[in-house]
């Protein structure tokens, strides 16, 4: 028998709730309104470089000023896409073990590490003093004491993030060591696994769609840049790491369903090699024709819970960025 479709009532899920879910908690208003005033930071922190010395401002204002201000914007656009997106993810895992039948799904233990503050609250601090320890090196004590806040600030929602959508990779990864349901092919040829699959690319749709804009308009600043250049190769990496055993189960039910159509495929066709003749073969004709449609529905199985063609896509986009990242870094300096 197969695995019995899960249904958890609502009231059995704990919450899960990213670090920047429990910020917004207590801003006072709208949740609506805590997300436009975290976004309002970058530029808070652009109008306190506008009151220092032109040479205490780091590297990020020798731009042309369209560059500083898409620069500014894009960090505001990364702070709305990351606080949204964390809560985004954790509301699809909530909702993943009633969109998956073949599956047991226990969310509150799969992705519990989701509710965990310590880890991205660290990284907002690592983040920190990374930046301002650069800014001290380069610019002196003012534009290090104004780094410091503004990216702690800026780290707890990039950071919340980033630990939402690691979490969402091990939870995949636990997953994958559960044993999918004998009747999974019955299912379709993503034998049920397509709400996962969709799951597990929301979450690197996201982190492009945050990451790629920050990265090209912050090609002046060398660590920005070699940031995000790791935390995109880890990100892919994780991607299929995290789907990989469950890529195992499916290939292994797909390989089953494969021996077996083939099994009664060789006993509808044994008659007909021991007796050798059109009237057998006419006879076993329709056992045959079923033992063929069953071989092609058993090789139609994916062997993936995504879309390759799409796969493909991100692939191509990410190495576009890292290709530009890098042709942008060694060319900047001769001017070109």
């Amino acid at each position: 028998m197969g695995v019995p479709e899960h249904r958890a009532p609502a009231a059995s899920i704990r919450r899960l709730r990213p670090l920047t879910e429990r910020v917004l908690a207590r801003f006072p208003g709208p949740r609506a309104a805590g997300i436009a005033v975290w976004a309002l930071v970058p530029w808070l922190n652009a109008g306190a470089n506008l009151l220092l010395p032109a040479d205490s401002r780091t590297e990020v204002w020798e731009q042309s000023g369209a560059l500083v201000v898409l620069n500014y914007a894009a960090l505001s656009a990364a702070v709305v896409l990351t606080v949204w997106g964390a809560d985004h993810i954790a509301r699809r895992v909530e909702e993943l073990p009633a969109r998956t039948s073949t599956l047991r799904v226990d969310a509150s233990q799969r992705f519990a590490e989701i509710n965990d503050v310590v880890g991205p609250l660290l990284g907002a601090v690592a983040t920190a003093v990374a930046f301002a320890l650069v800014a001290l090196a380069d610019a002196g004590w003012g534009p290090a004491a104004l780094r410091a806040p503004t990216w702690f600030v800026l780290g707890v929602a990039f950071w919340g993030f980033l630990w939402t959508y690691g979490a969402l990779q091990l939870g995949l990864d636990r997953l994958g060591r559960e044993p999918l349901g004998r009747d999974a092919a019955a299912a379709d040829p993503t034998l049920g696994l397509a709400p996962v699959g969709r799951l597990a690319f929301t979450g690197l749709w996201l982190l492009l769609a945050w990451l790629v804009p920050v990265m090209l308009t912050a090609l002046e600043d060398v660590v920005a840049v070699a940031v995000g250049a790791a935390v995109l190769a880890v990100a892919l990496a994780s991607f299929f790491l995290s789907l990989a055993r469950l890529h195992r189960r499916m290939v292994e039910v797909k390989d089953r369903e494969v021996g077996l159509a083939r099994r009664l495929y060789a006993e509808a066709y044994e008659p007909v090699r021991s007796v050798r003749t059109l009237e057998e073969l006419d006879r076993q004709r329709s056992l045959l024709a079923a033992a063929d449609a069953l071989e092609k529905r058993a090789h139609a199985i994916h062997e993936w819970p995504i879309d390759e063609r799409t796969v493909a896509r991100v692939l191509t986009i990410a190495t576009s960025v890292v290709g530009i990242t890098i042709a942008r870094l060694i060319l900047d300096p001769f001017g070109l």
